[in-house]
């Protein structure tokens, strides 16, 4: 094999892997759209505990607390009650016979993720979904969690 061969043939393996690069990046989307996408997963994983601790709240006291800050307050308790990005405190609103609604503002919508980006625990967990921008879930303590 000669040398411009080989120089030709390395050249081509160079472009097919910068090719690659390319594509993988395009399709997860670069650092920033991957930030994004991890934020929003921590976001819902705070609501999602948010929630539990809500239940479990309701559960001992026939009634939910009046905001965020006395729910975090209990002893042994540290619960993530702002935002990780912005540090904005979630919206919660206590509402009657359990009800309540837990909002976030959303970089990313849940519809548009490649799935192999999203986190295995929220795969398929439809309860979790969410657009771009402020979205709220509405909640009932006394319901079973199923």
């Amino acid at each position: 094999m000669s040398a411009s061969v080989g120089r030709g043939l390395l050249i081509a393996a160079g472009a097919v892997i910068v090719a690659a690069i390319a594509m993988a990046v395009v399709k997860m989307g670069g650092p920033g759209a991957q930030r994004q996408m991890r934020l929003d997963e921590r976001r819902v994983q705070d609501l999602s505990r948010i929630d539990q601790e809500l239940r479990g709240y309701f559960d001992a006291h026939k009634a939910l607390p009046p905001d965020l800050a006395k729910l975090a307050a209990q002893p042994g308790l540290a619960l993530p009650i702002n935002d990780p990005d912005t540090t904005a405190p979630y919206a919660y609103q206590p509402g009657q016979n359990g009800r309540f609604r837990l909002c976030a503002r959303f970089a990313t919508d849940t519809a548009q993720e490649p799935t192999q980006m999203r986190d295995p625990m929220q795969l398929g967990d439809k309860q979790w979904r969410h657009p771009a921008g402020d979205h709220c879930y509405e909640r009932d303590a006394s319901a079973d969690k199923s």
